[in-house]
């Protein structure tokens, strides 16, 4: 059984209060005869003592909690019978998980000033949550001893009696709630559990009975009774109770819902599926209860022949709540299931219009219409994105990748110099630690400026990718491809190519680099072992590793087989000037 109120919160409320609450001497209740112990300190420590001690206080508002800390602590060296200090330093200890000093602290605070129920309360929560049941029983009793009449105690100290499976401590003290508050669903439904565990059906069920006899008009205890009889094992006097119910309010769904339940505990799923339908489809029913009933309905509705029925069901829901973010989310979730990704966008758009602040719709929206190669339509989705999180990065990134995407920009400086900008902006936003993003960007970056010919600032982009990242396959494979197109440190290019060349044996854009760099420092031989690899992985070689393999071969002394090559480059898209005369010459040229 779980405590009513949780622990988290206990503490919560407790190191919430302010300070004049929690340090006051309490004068409505009394738990120790015992005052507050205190010392005697000199007119000078006592005067240093509420200057440190305010000051602390201060520095606490302030939300410099180190300092602070430090000072409550200097308070405690002061006078170490103050049990405020130590109140004090519980909370920090708290905050710090630190839990068993805390407790420490926290003890101490309470032996020093027992007449202080929100020490009281405070310990008794740290007990709990250092599963020491027994120690917060006997600060909840005698508080209750003192408080009789204060229903939130009593239901502290049922749970506490019941979560240590003294279940018939737990009933009289649910009993004495009754007594101040008259009779409670909450308290007659945890009294029905503990009659329940006590083996003893007759008590349990009585307690429903007795609450419903209270209510005889209220659809819900009719159908409270009827759940309990189901609990029960008993599945004909449960029916009378929903039958009872289906007669006071037929268009109740808690109805439906009742009479799926004992649907499925007979057997009869089709019967459970229409009450479900019923349920689902009513408009009373609230949309996050329409939510748990569908979900499971969705799932298996994918496996089976009703998939067909699913589009009819949202049709109603959306109807019944066109403007329901909830609803729509799942709708989009169905038709991607169901591979319809362009009804799926176009529900994706109406929910960002209905609330554009939802960062994973955004990035959903985004990521289907990447599919579709519209750069145009990529760059008006992030900058739209971009005024509700102008701090998420992923957005500032495809803004620049939309400006080098497109093969017939490509070639355009200014569009490199937006694409640069873009993913500058992203860098700035971007996490420290996620390093494999940052060194995408920066990559990115030294292609763009590569492609400009601006050689030095792409190379430093380069290195700053490896730094962050050095892993990065594809940066070492364009660094080095560069580096020995601009004649730079070919043994560099070499080692950087030699790892694309280890985690990916087979991809024939690195085998072509790394022949290529073979072929710039002169090594033939190796040269034409990878160019014919890079060419054997490739279905349809492009011009430029062709004209590579002609290159090659030429310098391997294969000058017809050169010329071959050659010609099947230009056959090609994009053929270089160099390649027209090469064919024209029947001979290598050199660039």
């Amino acid at each position: 059984m779980r405590i009513r109120l949780s622990i988290f919160l206990l503490l919560l409320a407790f190191f919430s209060l302010p300070a004049s609450a929690r340090h006051k001497k309490a004068t409505d209740v009394t738990i120790d005869s015992n005052k507050a112990k205190t010392q005697t300190l000199t007119e000078n420590d006592q005067r240093a003592f509420d200057y440190y001690f305010d000051e602390a206080l201060s520095l606490k508002h302030q939300e410099k909690y180190a300092a602070a800390f430090d000072l409550f602590r200097y308070c405690i060296a002061i006078d170490s019978l103050n049990a405020q200090a130590w109140y004090e330093t519980a909370a920090f200890y708290i905050n710090l998980k630190q839990p068993e000093q805390a407790l420490v602290s926290m003890e101490k605070a309470f032996s020093l000033n027992k007449g202080n129920e929100w020490y009281a309360l405070g310990l008794a929560g740290m007990y709990i949550s250092h599963d020491k049941e027994s120690d917060a029983i006997a600060i909840y009793e005698d508080l209750v001893k003192m408080k009789p009449e204060d229903e939130n105690l009593l239901y502290q100290l049922a749970g506490l009696y019941a979560q240590t499976e003294n279940y018939k401590a737990a009933i009289r003290t649910y009993e004495k709630v009754e007594r101040l508050i008259g009779k409670n669903e909450s308290v007659s439904f945890e009294k029905y559990k503990l009659y329940k565990t006590l083996n003893n059906p007759k008590k349990a069920i009585r307690e429903i009975v007795t609450l419903c006899a209270d209510y005889p008009y209220d659809t819900e205890y009719v159908l409270l009774l009827g759940d309990a009889w189901m609990d029960l094992g008993k599945p004909d006097k449960a029916l009378v109770q929903y039958m009872a119910a289906k007669a006071m309010d037929s268009n109740n769904p808690a109805v439906a819902l009742s009479f799926a339940d004992y649907y499925n505990e007979t057997g009869d799923t089709l019967a459970a599926q229409r009450q479900l339908i019923l349920a689902l489809t009513n408009p009373s029913t609230d949309v996050d209860m329409k939510l748990n009933i569908f979900s499971p309905i969705l799932a298996t509705s994918m496996q089976t022949a009703d998939s067909v029925k699913i589009p009819k069901y949202f049709e109603i829901l959306l109807e019944q709540h066109p403007n329901d973010p909830k609803i729509r989310d799942l709708h989009v979730q169905w038709l991607l299931k169901s591979g319809q990704k362009q009804e799926a966008k176009n529900e994706l758009r109406t929910v960002l219009d209905l609330n554009p602040n939802q960062l994973q719709s955004w990035k959903m929206y985004l990521e289907l219409n990447a599919e579709a190669d519209n750069q145009q339509q990529l760059r008006q989705i992030c900058t739209e994105a971009l005024t509700y999180f102008p701090k998420e990065p992923i957005f500032w990134f495809y803004q620049g990748l939309s400006w080098i995407s497109d093969p017939v920009s490509e070639a355009d400086s200014t569009n490199h110099l937006n694409a640069i900008d873009f993913f500058q902006k992203a860098v700035a936003v971007a996490k420290p630690e996620d390093a494999v993003f940052l060194s995408r960007l920066y990559g990115l970056i030294g292609d763009s400026y590569n492609a400009l010919s601006k050689k030095t600032l792409a190379f430093e982009y380069y290195d700053k990718a490896l730094a962050a990242f050095p892993g990065n396959i594809l940066v070492l494979n364009n660094y080095a491809y560069y580096l020995c197109e601009d004649g730079g440190d070919l043994a560099k290019a070499e080692r950087m190519s030699r790892k694309t060349i280890e985690a990916e044996p087979k991809n024939p854009t690195y085998l072509d680099t790394f022949a290529w760099i073979f072929f710039k420092e002169g090594k033939y031989g190796l040269a034409k072992i990878y160019i014919e690899r890079a060419v054997a992985n490739e279905l349809d070689p492009s011009s430029v590793i062709l004209e590579h393999y002609g290159d090659i071969l030429w310098f391997n002394g294969e000058q017809d087989a050169a010329l071959v090559q050659w010609g099947k480059a230009l056959k090609l898209q994009d053929p270089s000037e160099i390649l027209f005369q090469k064919v024209e010459t029947g001979k290598y040229v050199n660039p």
